[in-house]
């Protein structure tokens, strides 16, 4: 008789909602409050390409969990990128409510380099996928 290997919702959910709280938290705002953290935060992004590699970078990350933790979304590639865009768009409005302003071109961009992730994180599963399934067909074959 097998052991129940259950793992309980919450736990098996919790670096989805780790990484969820982390990009949609106003970094922004906190930099202002914590001028020291401020400093270093427009450090670490002080040009647009760092900025667009750290967008990218935490949607692909945030798609990795997603797919992972959610294995159903990689069979429903439509809710994945409407779920992960939803996530971007949230970012840039409470950001947008931090800093009391409107909206601006750099904030269209900041979606299409979270999509740019969002679309590496759903290559490189896919990717994966593919590879275990052609190596456990080898095996069959054997």
């Amino acid at each position: 008789m097998r052991a129940a290997t259950h793992i309980p919702t919450t736990i098996r959910l919790m670096p989805l909602l780790v990484l969820l709280t982390l990009i949609l938290f106003p970094f922004g705002w906190l930099g202002e409050q914590w001028p020291a953290f401020g400093r270093e935060l427009d450090q670490l992004f002080s040009t647009d390409g760092r900025h667009a590699i750290g967008h990218a970078a935490l949607f692909t990350l945030l798609g990795l969990a997603a797919l992972i933790v959610l294995p159903q979304l990689r069979t429903r590639p439509m809710r994945y990128l409407g779920m992960l865009l939803l996530v971007g768009v949230g970012q840039e409005f409470l950001q947008l409510l931090s800093k009391r302003r409107l909206l601006l071109f750099d904030d269209g961009r900041d979606l299409l380099t979270d999509l740019v992730g969002i679309l590496i994180a759903f290559t490189v599963i896919w990717s994966w996928r593919r590879i275990v399934s052609e190596r456990q067909d080898a095996r069959r074959e054997m």
